[in-house]
């Protein structure tokens, strides 16, 4: 039997999303021009304007050892992706930076598809921190890289102990005094002789993804790298 109500619907929705679109023309969430057909949350004269880093990360400014071995901050930390990650962490925006990945894949690619990754974890949020914003803000990215390495997601296995106050106005030793003791393991049988990949948005001094290193080096891991969306230049 023919679905009028089907073909009713698939006719009328392509009008009322035109409609909506006179009414509230889709801008670009950077610099808030209007998109075109082909651009989708962001325009392309500002995904090409982000500035891709494109080398490892060498600038970790924490007091003492350092267990992480590799590390990438894939663009710079200026005021337009700044917007972008308090879209991310605040708006509930995280559709723009699977956008961003996206246009740039090939050459994040081309950075970390050399190492073999067991598992890649999304910096943990404390509970509390869990239900206030209701979601981990970088796991869109772990799952995106997660498909584009082939590499299981492993945000089970560790989890963050502490609340911590927020970092952006600490020096370099109070961070890592801020994250001490945070994070803990939950199953060292699937840690023990693995490779990581951590996920996080902004590297700054590295204190909280470098805390959260030591406890899975300290609980067998053979290797944790990084990766961040941006780092302060």
């Amino acid at each position: 039997m023919y679905n009028t109500n089907f073909s009713f619907d698939h006719a009328i929705r392509p009008i009322i999303h035109g409609i909506l679109d006179l009414i509230y023309p889709p801008l670009c969430l950077v610099c808030e021009k209007k998109l075109t057909d082909q651009e989708d949350q962001i325009c392309f004269s500002c995904l090409n304007g982000f500035q891709l880093i494109g080398k490892e990360h060498d600038k970790f400014s924490i007091p003492g050892k350092v267990f992480i071995e590799k590390a990438w901050a894939l663009f710079v930390f200026d005021s337009a992706f700044q917007g972008l990650i308090h879209h991310l962490k605040y708006s509930r925006r995280r559709k723009p930076v699977l956008a961003v990945l996206k246009h740039f894949q090939s050459e994040i690619m081309g950075q970390i598809k050399h190492t073999h990754y067991d598992w890649i974890v999304s910096i943990p949020l404390h509970p509390r921190k869990m239900r206030e914003r209701g979601y981990n803000q970088v796991d869109g990215m772990n799952a995106w890289l997660c498909e584009q390495l082939g590499t299981a997601q492993g945000n089970h296995l560790v989890r963050r102990l502490k609340y911590t106050e927020s970092q952006t106005k600490l020096n370099a030793e109070e961070r890592q005094l801020n994250v001490a003791m945070a994070f803990g393991v939950v199953n060292e049988s699937e840690i023990s002789g693995r490779q990581f990949l951590l996920v996080d948005d902004v590297l700054t001094t590295g204190a909280t993804a470098n805390e959260l290193a030591e406890v899975l080096i300290n609980s067998g891991a053979q290797q944790v790298d990084l990766i961040t969306l941006s780092t302060p230049q």
